[in-house]
C-alpha cells in the first residue's frame, strides 16, 4: 500500500515538474530554430542549432543589449530600496509600540488586494508636474511603491520570529541598538531579507505597465518594452523573440541559482502574521 502511494506521488510530482518545465523547454528549442523551421508540422525538437538569433536580439537592429541594462539598473536600485525601507520600517514595527501600529499593518496587506493599474493615473500626474516623465527615477520610484508593502509585510513576520530577548542580552553587553540591528537581527534574518529583496528585483524586472506609461524615449526603454518590438501587426518573429525571453529569464534564474538555499530557508521560516 504504502508502496503504491509513494510510485502516485512519484508520477503526480514528476507530471507537475513537466507541466511548468514544458514551456521553458518549448521556449528554449524555439530560439534556437530558424522561422521556416518554426512555423512547420511536426516540430523539431533540437536537431539544429542556430544561434544566429541570439545574435540578432544582442548586435541586431532591435538589440535588446540597452534595455536590458536599463531594466537592470533599475531592478537592483528598487531592491536595495525596498529591502532598506522594508527592513527598517519592519524592525520599528516589531520592535516599538506606536499610535496607528496597527492600522499601518492592515494598510500594508490591504494594498495587495488592489492592481497597482490603479496608482497609474496619480503617479502619471505628479511625475509630470516635477518633471520626472521618461525617466529612470520615474520607474524607480513607481516600482519601489508597488514593491515596499510586500517588502515590508514579508519582513515583518520574520522580524515577529525572533526574539527579543537577544536584543536585550546584547544591550546588557553594552551593545547599541544600532549594533544588535548589524550584528544579530540581520544575520538572523539574512534569509528573509534575500526572499524580500528577490520579490522586488523580478516584479521590477517584468514590470510593463509603468514602464509603457512613464517612458517615450529609446535609450530609456525597459527589457519588458523591449520584448514588445518583435511583435508588428502582420508577422511576429517567434524564434528572435523566444531568443529575447530566454536572455530575459537570465537574471531571475541566476540570482534564485546563487540565494536558493536561503530563498527555501526564508519561505519555510515565514509565517503571516497579523
Amino acid at each position: 500500500m504504502k508502496k503504491n502511494k509513494s510510485i502516485l506521488q512519484t508520477i503526480f510530482l514528476a507530471s507537475l515538474l513537466f507541466l511548468f518545465l514544458f514551456p521553458i523547454f518549448v521556449m528554449i528549442n524555439s530560439s534556437l530554430l530558424t522561422y521556416n523551421d518554426l512555423i512547420t508540422w511536426p516540430p523539431k525538437w533540437f536537431k539544429e542549432f542556430h544561434f544566429e538569433n541570439y545574435r540578432e536580439v544582442i548586435t541586431g537592429r532591435k538589440s535588446i543589449l540597452l534595455p536590458f541594462i536599463n531594466s537592470l539598473q533599475i531592478s537592483t536600485i528598487t531592491m536595495i530600496l525596498c529591502v532598506i525601507i522594508g527592513l527598517l520600517a519592519s524592525y520599528s514595527v516589531t520592535r516599538f509600540n506606536f499610535i496607528g501600529k496597527k492600522i499601518f499593518l492592515l494598510t500594508m496587506l490591504l494594498t495587495q488586494m488592489f492592481s497597482s493599474i490603479l496608482l497609474i493615473g496619480p503617479m502619471y500626474v505628479c511625475f509630470r508636474e516635477l518633471n520626472l516623465l521618461d525617466t529612470k527615477f520615474a520607474l524607480i520610484v513607481s516600482s519601489t511603491a508597488t514593491s515596499l508593502p510586500m517588502t515590508i509585510w514579508l519582513l515583518y513576520a520574520y522580524f515577529s520570529q525572533i526574539p527579543i530577548d537577544y536584543e536585550e542580552a546584547s544591550f546588557m553587553d553594552g551593545s547599541s541598538r544600532l549594533q544588535a540591528i548589524f550584528h544579530i537581527i540581520l544575520p538572523i534574518a539574512f534569509p528573509g531579507i534575500m526572499t524580500a529583496g528577490l520579490f522586488a528585483f523580478i516584479a521590477s524586472w517584468g514590470d510593463l505597465m509603468f514602464a509603457k506609461t512613464f517612458i517615450t524615449s529609446p535609450h530609456l526603454r525597459t527589457i519588458s518594452l523591449a520584448l514588445t518590438d518583435f511583435r508588428d501587426l502582420y508577422k511576429t518573429t517567434w524564434e528572435t523573440q523566444m531568443a529575447a525571453s530566454v536572455l530575459t529569464s537570465l537574471p531571475p534564474f541566476l540570482i534564485f541559482l546563487f540565494i536558493q538555499k536561503h530563498l527555501i530557508r526564508g519561505l519555510s521560516q515565514q509565517g503571516v502574521k497579523g
